[in-house]
């Protein structure tokens, strides 16, 4: 079994704890190499991660024949075009969720992977998280009979860098996310809900901005059917004058409920009564999922991530978000 290799593209936040340790801390991989727009933030992040080459460009990281494969951790409006250039320098490809900023770039990405035999992966890292697992688990042993429906809610006060266009985060503008904290936040959920029930075929949304503080939509109405005939429905809204975060799947005989960005505890309630589970969630979120990946890689076991699911949740949140694109010009 051999060590995979990564490079590393952007060394933002997100890579800083969530995913960057990831790569050296998992069997059998290693961090071999990181750039970044930001030289001194590439220089910066290298020293404290113990990296051991600084590329000036992504050029000069994709064709670094020690490395086996790339994990670009840039904003939307960059992951088609590194992407590319990854897939055709014959690297695996592992692009930060969503995978790109419309439903036909993904097909793009995905197209150029096949195209040089190359792997593709999304970071939807929740599908090998500790606590989505068990709820997995939960349902596909019956603890809530048939799956009826699932609910989910997503309430926030708007941050205070969203209060001034001055400050506003990338993930707030069109150009560079594509969407709001709905494309950003709302797209995990889509995938999980795709990786409890399967394919989602039908789906309604309405968006809207009612704050007036950016110009992408800050709430989100959504109504869905899975292929297996689950229904779901759930309500985004990013200012909101207080916070809320909820599932609720409902079964023939029982429910399952938790938040969904934290840890507290699963509850699930059927005929045996009432039973929490407390899961704590890794120190580095992404670090499961790159496990996954490398296993995969090496022929262990296959990633849970899935493409063609990744895929369909930009479709999703492409339907949802398209007449507020269109009407907004974006």
């Amino acid at each position: 079994m051999k060590t995979i290799r990564w490079g590393m593209i952007g060394c933002g936040a997100v890579a800083e704890v969530k995913s960057g340790p990831g790569f050296y801390k998992a069997n059998q991989s290693a961090l071999l190499a990181v750039t970044s727009s930001d030289g001194a933030q590439a220089q910066s992040f290298a020293a404290r991660h113990g990296v051991a080459k600084v590329y000036q460009t992504n050029e000069e990281l994709v064709a670094d024949p020690d490395i086996d494969a790339v994990y670009i951790a840039t904003p939307p409006s960059s992951h088609k075009p590194l992407a590319l250039l990854v897939a055709k320098a014959g690297k695996h490809v592992y692009v930060e969720k969503p995978m790109a900023m419309r439903f036909e770039e993904c097909r793009e990405i995905v197209d150029a992977c096949e195209h040089k035999g190359v792997r593709l992966f999304v970071a939807f890292y929740r599908r090998a998280m500790p606590r989505f697992l068990q709820v997995k688990a939960w349902i596909d042993s019956g603890a809530i009979g048939k799956v009826r429906n699932v609910r989910a809610v997503q309430h926030q006060p708007p941050a205070p860098e969203d209060l001034s266009r001055a400050t506003l985060p990338w993930r707030l503008m069109p150009a560079v996310a594509g969407g709001g904290k709905f494309l950003d936040m709302g797209i995990h959920e889509l995938d999980v809900f795709d990786f409890l029930f399967g394919a989602i075929e039908e789906v309604h949304g309405i968006a809207s901005n009612q704050g007036g503080l950016y110009d992408v939509e800050d709430t989100v109405t959504a109504t869905w059917r899975h292929a297996s005939g689950v229904q779901g429905y759930g309500s985004w809204c990013y200012v909101s004058g207080h916070g809320e975060d909820a599932i609720e799947i409902v079964g023939s005989q029982g429910t399952i409920s938790f938040e969904f960005f934290s840890d507290k505890p699963l509850r699930l309630v059927n005929a045996e009564g009432e039973q929490l589970v407390d899961i704590a969630n890794p120190a580095h979120v992404q670090q499961p999922f790159i496990q996954s990946i490398v296993d995969d890689l090496n022929g262990v076991a296959p990633c849970p991530g899935s493409v063609e699911s990744a895929v369909r949740s930009s479709w999703v949140a492409d339907t949802v978000l398209q007449n507020y694109r269109q009407q907004q010009g974006y």
